[in-house]
């Protein structure tokens, strides 16, 4: 969706394979974080419990993965990426400074996750704007595309957790996400309204996105824990696939 907004033709088969390895690690690194922080055994997730169970065979893939990862964006990538790894790279410590010095007990840090979210979308914009031709560095960081995605995933990672409260946290916290649903959806619309018709698909799929969590947030009651972190990924995926349906009648109606 970057590229076909930024106008990149192709982009090497090394550059999605490092970013998905260097996401898993990063993922890897902070599941196994939380889960040594975490007391007693009993009270961690799933998840956070598999994590610590195989903590040491994650840790040797994660140390693999970063070497892969040096290598590449000095042997193989563009050394334009290897300059924008470097703002990535400190969203990341200032991220990973936040969830070791969290307190153990807080799980709904609503600046965690808005860090994570724009890390994670600033860390995927970067590695494709290294290859554009038509957009600068400074017009990156402060993109429609870029903040808009990085809303969505602030979405998806505050509602995980949030819907895990009950009672009149659950309610004040719905209604959070509520309206953060709406606002994110608000701003798509406006962009679309300021750009040309080929940029317009991308902010139709964040409008998508926004009101697939909201219908969720909406619904949350009739899922179980493990239901709801299922459907809101799948929520999030969801604009992939309208902006893929939307670009290629767009590009075949041009032909």
């Amino acid at each position: 969706m970057f590229a076909k907004a930024w106008g990149v033709v192709s982009l090497p088969v090394s550059l999605p394979i490092t970013m998905a390895l260097a996401v898993w690690a990063i993922y890897a690194v902070d599941r196994v974080v939380d889960s040594r922080k975490s007391s007693p055994r009993a009270s961690l997730e799933r998840r956070h419990y598999f994590h610590r169970k195989y903590r040491w065979i994650f840790i040797t893939v994660v140390i693999v993965v970063a070497i892969w990862s040096i290598y590449a964006s000095l042997l193989v990538l563009s050394q334009t990426v290897l300059f924008y790894s470097f703002f990535v790279i400190l969203l990341v410590t200032c991220y990973f400074a936040l969830v070791i010095f969290q307190r153990s007990d807080q799980h709904t840090g609503l600046m965690k996750n808005a860090l994570a979210g724009m890390t994670f979308s600033y860390g995927v914009a970067a590695g494709v704007h290294a290859y554009s031709p038509i957009v600068s560095f400074h017009q990156m960081v402060i993109s429609q595309e870029v903040i808009l995605f990085g809303g969505i995933c602030i979405l998806n990672m505050t509602a995980i957790d949030f819907w895990e409260l009950e009672g009149e946290d659950g309610e004040d916290a719905s209604a959070l996400i509520g309206t953060g649903c709406l606002l994110l959806g608000g701003l798509a619309m406006f962009f679309s309204t300021q750009s040309d018709a080929f940029n317009k698909p991308f902010f139709y799929a964040v409008m998508i996105g926004s009101a697939g969590i909201y219908i969720l947030n909406r619904c949350r009651t009739r899922l179980d824990q493990d239901g709801r972190r299922l459907w809101v990924d799948l929520v999030l995926l969801a604009p992939v696939g309208v902006y893929w349906l939307w670009i290629t009648f767009y590009e075949r109606n041009l032909a």
